[in-house]
């Protein structure tokens, strides 16, 4: 016969085992339920993603700028979403080095401008250049570099508004004597005198993390991919909201358990590139998501 006491023993593993059990149900009922609203607001990947890398997208008028696994600046023809073919961006931007994150606006004299990164060599790894696109050639120009904002170390992303008179930089390098906050920052200038200003810290939105991206939409907010303690993925995407001083982290609208890095928006639609995303068709692939 059961003794008392290994019956209460018993007793007491199954009341255990009960509750493991009810509660993996609670667990696996708010894993279904986590799971199918990521899937209503799933982002959609463009037509221009291939079996390589596409990253880095900028939508201007009726083009989306984009870099490829050659580490080339490509183009195509751009109507809400959907998208031509692909081709490399005609002119002298292009070279034998690296070119990477595009940043393309009309200036109040009307010429189209475009601001990139370009790898210079070991001594100074990327800097950022500034190219004017030539209407009677069809081409853009021959670039001219931005030692003003660029450092002797990696310089990755870079944001200038349309008259070309404040600029947002990531970077792992720093200026002005200050020393950096985490891996790479977002710092800030305005060009006073026809010369940009020594660029200072964004100290609102710089962790001890990581900062890749940076892009600044029509309302004001500085939207950054980082990789914050509170992120779903390695890399997710946040934005600042100087209005209110706060950071938004949209969370399962764009972000996943992947690396979601490098943005643009223009508040109504967020197009961007992450990595290994289930529906993507690469490594690196271009997503756009409606913003609610």
């Amino acid at each position: 016969l059961m003794k008392p006491a290994d019956f209460r023993l018993n007793n007491m593993n199954f009341r255990e085992v009960l509750s493991m059990a009810r509660t993996m149900l609670v667990l696996l009922a708010v894993l279904m339920l986590f799971t199918s609203a990521f899937a209503l607001i799933e982002a959609e990947p463009l037509s221009i993603n291939t079996s390589g890398v596409d990253r880095m997208p900028w939508v201007f008028e009726d083009t989306i700028y984009f870099v490829t696994q050659s580490y080339n600046i490509y183009q195509a023809t751009w109507n809400d979403g959907n998208c031509g073919e692909p081709e490399p961006v005609k002119g002298a931007v292009n070279s034998s080095e690296n070119e990477i994150s595009p940043c393309v606006l009309r200036n109040n004299i009307g010429e189209l401008v475009m601001y990139f990164g370009r790898y210079t060599g070991s001594d100074r790894d990327y800097d950022f250049f500034r190219s004017v696109f030539d209407e009677g050639k069809g081409e853009w120009g021959e670039p001219e570099v931005l030692l003003e904002l660029s450092t002797e170390i990696q310089d990755w992303k870079i944001w200038v508004n349309g008259d070309e008179t404040k600029a947002y930089v990531t970077t792992k390098g720093a200026f002005g004597g200050l020393e950096p906050t985490g891996v790479r920052d977002i710092w800030v200038s305005e060009k006073e005198n026809g010369k940009w200003s020594t660029p200072t810290k964004v100290d609102e939105v710089n962790s001890s993390g990581n900062e890749w991206s940076v892009f600044v939409d029509p309302d004001g907010k500085i939207w950054f991919d980082s990789s914050r303690d509170d992120s779903i993925g390695g890399y997710d995407i946040y934005f600042y909201d100087p209005s209110t001083g706060e950071i938004g982290h949209p969370e399962m609208m764009i972000n996943s358990f992947y690396d979601e890095r490098s943005m643009w928006t223009d508040g109504k639609i967020i197009v961007f590139s992450t990595v290994d995303r289930p529906n993507g068709v690469g490594g690196y692939d271009i997503f756009m998501a409606e913003l609610e």
